[in-house]
């Protein structure tokens, strides 16, 4: 049976925004066939124009036909914006909720785009009364075929010092839901354990394979020797939910990890060791070094092979971590924000703007040097796009 239901009332109202003035490098029609129509969600915040209402809420924005519309979408929102706390993938949403919708701690949804109806993700069940279970924010990722893994973790009502995350699995289309098994057995088992490691948790960094099966991650081994915890050992892992069994990824000597990102094609993971970026390949298994950084980057941001990010000098940048190479894709006038790239990667969309106005735009290709056009303006009022792909 679901999980309790949340009636989402979308406002059908749709304004159509005024574009740039001719100063401000409108679209060139000849051009519009090479540009993708897309569609964002973004969060939007109530300002003094409070163009969709006074409550804060997610907000769908599309350009389509040399058109930038908007309206309402939700009315729920994350915490700390739609970038950290939602994934889109193959029509399936998934977000948590702002703390306003919640009763003990966070609460994660999900739902197809095309419906008027969100539902609970299933949560971890609490081992006893003095503790709440709940939804972990901003850990959940959406498989091509709409399998869900996320986690969920259990902590004490009273003192919150006892938290225990939890891997979780979830099909929308079956309401079933896998729990991965304990990886204390699995991260005992390896030669970093000290002589009082005692268990293990999943960090919030967690990223799916195309198909669902897998999991991928990375697991921090601790002790409480004397009353306190200490981390022993960080480890990249990869968990079968269909054999219920932990793989050890990386390199030998890695033991103090922190997974970053996956390309979108998911072939690849970048992550740390000691500071060291390092990108594995899941099919051969090799590991190159790379001397990118992930400075600015944000969680929208990945594509095949890198990351699109603005800088403040007014740059655009295409980071290639999978070949270890660096180009300023376009100069912009102001910091590129919003930093994203097209469906089929050969363009990045971002806004760019002040405090009293904001331009959608898209640069013509990856290629360095490449021009851009400015497709329109939103209000202020949305910001932490996310691309519907």
């Amino acid at each position: 049976m679901k999980h309790f239901l949340i009636i989402i009332s979308a406002i059908v109202l749709v304004i159509s925004l005024t574009f740039c003035s001719d100063d401000d490098n409108p679209v060139d029609p000849e051009k519009e066939n090479n540009l993708t129509a897309v569609s964002f969600l973004a969060s939007y915040e109530p300002d003094d124009d409070k163009v969709l209402g006074s409550e804060p809420l997610v907000a769908l924005l599309k350009y389509e036909n040399n058109e930038i519309t908007y309206s309402a979408f939700l009315n729920a929102y994350p915490p700390r914006g739609m970038v950290n706390n939602a994934d889109i993938n193959n029509n399936i949403l998934v977000m948590g909720l702002h703390s306003d919708f919640n009763d003990w701690g966070a609460r994660g949804v999900y739902l197809e785009l095309s419906a008027d109806n969100a539902y609970y993700l299933p949560e971890v069940e609490a081992s006893q009364e003095s503790d709440y279970s709940y939804y972990n924010s901003g850990t959940a990722t959406v498989s091509e075929n709409g399998l869900i893994i996320y986690s969920s973790a259990t902590n004490d009502k009273s003192y919150g010092d006892e938290y225990r995350p939890s891997l979780l699995r979830y099909n929308p289309s079956t309401d079933v839901t896998d729990i991965a098994i304990s990886p204390n057995a699995f991260t005992l088992g390896q030669p970093e354990k000290g002589s009082d490691t005692e268990m293990a948790q999943f960090n919030r960094n967690l990223f799916c394979s195309t198909d669902g099966k897998y999991a991928y991650g990375h697991l921090e081994a601790y002790g409480t020797e004397g009353g306190g915890i200490h981390w022993d050992y960080n480890i990249l892992f990869k968990y079968n939910f269909d054999t219920e069994e932990y793989t050890r990824l990386g390199d030998s000597d890695d033991n103090n990890v922190s997974i970053i990102a996956m390309g979108s094609d998911k072939t690849w993971i970048l992550y740390t060791n000691n500071y060291n970026y390092k990108v594995l390949n899941l099919a051969s298994g090799n590991i190159t070094t790379t001397t990118m950084n992930t400075v600015n980057v944000k969680k929208n941001s990945w594509g095949k092979n890198g990351a699109c990010v603005g800088a403040t000098s007014g740059r655009l940048y295409y980071k290639d971590f999978v070949n270890n190479s660096e180009i300023v894709v376009c100069n912009t006038d102001g910091t590129p924000q919003n930093a994203m790239f097209s469906p089929n990667g050969n363009n990045i969309y971002f806004t760019l703007g002040d405090y009293y106005n904001k331009y959608l735009c898209v640069t013509e290709s990856l290629s360095e040097g490449s021009s851009y056009d400015t497709l329109g303006t939103i209000p202020i009022e949305f910001y932490d796009m996310i691309m519907i792909k």
